[in-house]
């Protein structure tokens, strides 16, 4: 549906949650945001554009937002529809939307040395199964431009947190932010609202950064990519709670570590699970992202320190912060 001048929103079936691809169409060319999963340029995509009469041909740019499957995996799918058009993204975030392999490994499998904990072999076989990647024609760093035409440019944006090259789209012409992943809330939500599972940001003092930039812009209108539309005062409110939600993880992990004794990242994870969201008790593994990052941050400032125990990493309290 058109949700603002030349921006439509394509939501796409996740199982039990959606994913919300976003297209730009001027008249010069149009930008795609995401292409989903190997399937969805087909099965989505395309009658999209069947729709509402614009020629495959005018996608002259397909953005992909960050590095993570269900935004990169229909690529090539996406390529076949429209072989003309330039594949962007982020350099930092390039190795892993180019080949799934190096996805699964250094994003799926970042916290399976220190952490013991990794994605199964019948989830990463889906994650190859339901994708295919082809090379980046142009990597950005933010602060591009891209012209859809004679009176319509929208900026780029570098927006890390939830991966370190995550790009946002900034429209000028109507206040509209396409943030995809930037900002996740205060848990990643099934299409009935109900929690899913935890707000995966990965890089604690990035993703706050980004939040306060986005709420010094006053944008409008806010898409996303797994939640949804939102305008005006809503925006101020996801954004709020999100920046709260970073701030209760912070106190949970003081809270809890302040007796001094050291607890590896699955203690930790068992422990404060269900105080930190609602949603099922299986999906409370995937709080290792967020909790990675506040931890990583609180043993460079001097807070917490490191050890081992049985092989694992483990933290304990080593001054007051």
């Amino acid at each position: 549906m058109q949700v603002a001048p030349g921006i439509h929103r394509i939501e796409a079936p996740l199982g039990e949650r959606f994913v919300a691809l976003h297209l730009l169409v001027g008249n010069e060319s149009a930008l795609l945001i995401d292409t989903g999963m190997d399937n969805m340029p087909r099965d989505y995509i395309l009658p999209y554009l069947d729709q509402i009469g614009l020629s495959p041909n005018k996608v002259r740019y397909v953005l992909t937002s960050h590095a993570d499957f269900d935004h990169s995996a229909g690529n090539a799918s996406m390529k076949e529809i429209a072989p003309q058009a330039l594949f962007l993204c982020h350099a930092l975030d390039q190795p892993m939307i180019e080949d799934v392999e190096v996805l699964i490994r250094d994003r799926y499998g970042e916290f399976a040395a220190d952490h013991a904990i990794d994605e199964t072999d019948k989830s990463k076989q889906y994650i190859r199964e339901n994708s295919r990647h082809i090379p980046v024609d142009v990597t950005f760093s933010g602060g591009e431009t891209v012209r859809l035409g004679a009176d319509w440019q929208v900026e780029v944006l570098h927006t890390p947190g939830h991966s370190r090259g995550h790009l946002t789209v900034w429209d000028p012409r109507s206040r509209t932010l396409v943030i995809c992943d930037a900002t996740l809330y205060n848990a990643v939500l099934f299409k009935n609202g109900k929690p899913a599972f935890p707000p995966t940001y990965r890089y604690v003092d990035s993703y706050v950064a980004t939040m306060q930039r986005f709420a010094g812009m006053k944008a409008d209108l806010m898409l996303t990519c797994h939640y949804p539309i939102y305008r005006g005062a809503e925006i101020d409110a996801f954004l709020a709670e999100s920046r709260a939600y970073v701030d209760r993880v912070d106190d949970a992990l003081l809270g809890l570590l302040a007796d001094g004794e050291p607890r590896t990242m699955r203690t930790i994870i068992d422990t404060l699970n269900t105080s930190l969201g609602e949603w099922p008790t299986s999906a409370g593994i995937y709080l290792v992202h967020p909790l990675a990052g506040h931890l990583e941050r609180l043993v460079q400032y001097g807070v917490l320190a490191t050890g081992r125990q049985d092989g694992l990493l483990a933290y304990r309290l080593q001054h007051q912060p």
